[in-house]
């Protein structure tokens, strides 16, 4: 892992409220607020990735059956 002071860094403003429910989430799982924030924003990430994926494979599966319904028999 590098040193803390070579990572980049971000300054976030937080809704009010928000700052405490994330350190009550990170106590439980054991994470500083900053690794529960980082977590959460990788976990986004990739959910994003797989959404547009499954997206794009269900329009590819419409468009197979859309195909085949049209074949005759």
């Amino acid at each position: 892992m590098s040193d803390s002071r070579e990572q980049d860094k971000f300054v976030v403003r937080l809704p009010e409220g928000l700052r405490p429910e994330i350190a009550a989430t990170a106590r439980t799982n054991n994470r500083s607020m900053n690794g529960e924030i980082i977590s959460r924003l990788q976990q986004s990430l990739a959910y994003e990735q797989l959404a547009q994926q499954q997206s794009q494979l269900i329009s590819q599966l419409l468009k197979r059956i859309s195909t085949l319904e049209a074949e005759p028999c």
